[in-house]
């Protein structure tokens, strides 16, 4: 493990990072194959739930991964229903060691977004979703980005998340924390948004390689990989367009990253056994906020949040954190600290 990857995670806590956007909880049911029991009401097979297990989804996994990897401050800046869920979503990041003051009423309509995601046999089954038709009112916009300008006000790296169409941040709540971000220079503004990249101004984006190939206007399908070189010419590309620092992850390829004049690649590291990629794109931009916001360069953040997706990604139907030690230690078996 290099003097550069040992600094930048003891380095960590000096950071003090606010995360704004769409704020989810993934639930995670355990369904019991056996279907002998038949609903007397409706005379279909009944369904009973073994086990059930919520954790951070979207905005929510990256607060986890802020607190996880020891980040001196993590605010929380987003819209949470009067349900069942909301209260489970503030107690969960509030256990986590978050400031959760700023997870505002979303008012009457709004539901806390939930990903319910249920397997049987281990297997996962079809998605059932919650909050998929949110419209943030006029109120709520104008609380967001209040709470966005104080939580700005006190942090040295600010994290923007899209995660659904429907959710917190629409083209128009988009154009108010545009404003916010321009009133406050110091931060680190980062941008990871999976619909709406192009809207936001004033940040650093970090978006995948097809999510970067599309905003290069090379759009390619999913199940088509994007070359190494081509998501190296859209990092330089959009680093040209917003004037700071781009990073575009590539998967089991690595990251990525142009600064400047600057162009680097982190490459990817090896790992066996089954994976589950289920939110290392939050812990990657967590990864970037939290080294960036304590003084590191775009270099060493790339590096850090290549290493803790590579941790994340190990840990199955969960969408997982990194802890510093994790960190170090998969550094050190794969020789991962010297790029």
């Amino acid at each position: 493990m290099t003097a550069r990857l040992s600094e930048a995670l003891a380095r960590l806590p000096q950071a003090h990072v606010a995360v704004c956007g769409d704020f989810c909880l993934d639930a995670y049911w355990d369904i019991d194959p056996d279907e002998g029991e038949v609903s007397v009401e409706t005379g279909l097979p009944v369904r009973r739930v073994r086990t059930q297990d919520y954790s951070p989804g979207g905005a929510a996994n990256v607060v986890a991964n802020l607190c996880a990897l020891g980040v001196g401050e993590v605010h929380v800046v987003g819209l949470a229903g009067d349900d069942v869920f909301g209260p489970l979503l503030r107690r969960i990041l509030s256990e986590a060691g978050a400031d959760v003051s700023g997870l505002l009423d979303g008012g009457p309509g709004w539901q806390t977004m939930v990903f319910g995601k249920p397997h049987v046999g281990g297997v996962e089954q079809n998605r059932i979703d919650f909050g998929g038709f949110n419209e943030p009112s006029a109120g709520a916009a104008d609380a967001l980005a209040g709470a966005l300008d104080a939580a700005a006000r006190r942090c040295t790296a600010v994290v923007l998340n899209q995660q659904v169409p429907g959710g917190t941040c629409p083209p128009g709540v988009i154009e108010r924390l545009n404003a916010v971000v321009a009133a406050h220079p110091a931060p680190a503004f980062l941008v990871d948004s999976r619909d709406r990249a192009a809207l936001y101004r004033g940040g650093s984006l970090k978006v995948n390689a097809h999510e970067a190939a599309r905003l290069c206007g090379r759009p390619r399908p999913l199940g088509v990989p994007v070359p190494r070189e081509e998501a190296q010419a859209c990092a330089r590309e959009l680093c040209g367009r917003t004037g700071r620092p781009a990073f575009v992850t590539c998967g089991a390829d690595g990251i990525c990253v142009a600064d400047g004049g600057r162009l680097d690649h982190v490459p990817g590291i090896a790992l066996e056994g089954p994976l589950d990629p289920v939110g290392a794109g939050d812990t990657a931009v967590a990864a970037l906020a939290a080294v960036m916001g304590s003084g590191g360069d775009a270099r060493t953040a790339a590096l850090v949040a290549n290493l803790a997706a590579a941790v994340t990604v190990r840990k199955l139907h969960t969408t997982g954190t990194a802890t510093p030690a994790e960190i170090r230690a998969l550094a050190a078996r794969a020789g991962a600290g010297a790029g």
